[in-house]
């Protein structure tokens, strides 16, 4: 027994490896496990963070962008309007050096042949004096035409300035909601992106690290199986451990033994207790393997689900994309079909005044 007693203590790490069964059947450092775990719901912490602000300060310049197409859009119209506004009343032909020369009506602006029956250009022999005759019919006939045309000519161009006005604003108006919808549909695929690839690495880096562990509990337990083995292998052939065990058979019952030469148990019933051990540890090492195949089915399963899910998230984008181009094509159409409609009313209702309306001021119809 003093020579079992010094060989079993000779290697001092070895022993406490074997009598430490926490460290033998674990053999894994839970704590720093634990540290990356944690770790790792930090990183995902700060990066749902960072895309709360991300989607946070997009939907602020949004907002801005939009506020300053309106802005402009107003600003644009009245300056359009203050254009044609001026262009209007400061910009007419009669304002211009050679109005003069190219006056079509310059003939009408020269004095008639008598002002009155007191005109000193006509004498007794011109015979330009009648009684009851009216020398302002013909002035207020052309005042009357030029009234009625300064009438017409006015409200004209207010209905078609107020039909472009209505056009442009149309126009603007569809160009807005075609660029919020189109501003729309990019932020929503990429972060749909986004969101698909941080799913990815985090399945990618679970699963590495589920074989990581995997691989060092298997090395772990081949380590220790080795051990074992090792162990059992030199108890085997330890020339001191093996000695006849009949030398303590009894003489007086076959079921006792002379303590004094007992030297341990038979081979045989030594390699019975080997191979109980040796079933066991296969047990083991069965029950470890189907836990991982579970795990592993496990998380297969929670990836099958989270690709069904991106799946799903993209089929409404594209739904949404598609609903908001057939949306466009519609607005385009109506558009279309708007200004026709307003070409052909404007083509059959324009109510032109003809010179022979004007033609018929101071005459009889009877």
């Amino acid at each position: 027994m003093g020579r079992a007693s010094a060989g079993n203590t000779a290697d001092s790490a070895r022993l406490e490896r074997i009598l430490n069964a926490k460290q033998r059947l674990i053999g894994v450092d839970v704590e720093a496990l634990n540290a990356q775990v944690e770790e790792k719901k930090q990183i995902k912490h700060v990066e749902q963070a960072l895309q709360q602000h991300h989607a946070e300060a997009s939907s602020c310049h949004l907002g801005m962008m939009t506020m300053n197409q309106l802005d402009a859009a107003s600003l644009r119209k009245t300056w359009d309007r203050e254009v044609q506004d001026f262009r209007a009343t400061s910009q007419g032909k009669a304002t211009t050096r050679e109005w003069d020369l190219n006056r079509p009506d310059a003939k009408r602006q020269e004095l008639p042949a008598r002002l009155g029956d007191d005109d000193p250009r006509c004498g007794p022999a011109s015979l330009q004096r009648f009684a009851g005759e009216d020398l302002t019919v013909g002035e207020r006939t052309a005042a009357q035409r030029e009234q009625c045309r300064a009438w017409w000519d006015e409200q004209t161009a207010a209905k078609v300035q107020q039909k472009q006005q209505e056009q442009e604003e149309k126009f603007e108006l569809a160009a807005t909601i075609r660029g919020l919808d189109s501003l729309q549909c990019s932020m929503m695929s990429d972060e749909a992106a986004a969101r698909a690839e941080l799913a990815r690495q985090i399945a990618a880096g679970n699963a590495e690290l589920r074989q990581l562990q995997a691989a060092t509990r298997d090395a772990e337990r081949q380590k220790e199986l080795r051990a074992k083995l090792t162990e059992l292998e030199a108890a085997k052939q330890d020339p001191w451990l093996n000695e006849d065990p009949q030398q303590a058979a009894s003489a007086m019952s076959p079921a006792r033994v002379r303590k004094d030469h007992w030297k341990g148990m038979s081979a045989a019933q030594r390699d019975a207790i080997t191979q109980e051990q040796l079933g066991q540890v296969l047990a083991r090492r069965a029950a470890a393997a189907q836990a991982a195949a579970e795990e592993a089915a496990a998380a297969a399963e929670q990836h099958s689900i989270h690709k069904a899910v991106m799946q799903q998230a993209q089929a409404a984008g594209d739904f949404r994309r598609k609903q908001a181009a057939a949306a466009a094509e519609v607005l385009r159409r109506q558009v279309e079909e708007k200004a026709a409609r307003d070409a052909q009313v404007k083509e059959t209702y324009s109510n032109k005044v003809s010179d022979s309306y004007y033609a018929q001021f101071g005459t009889s119809h009877r």
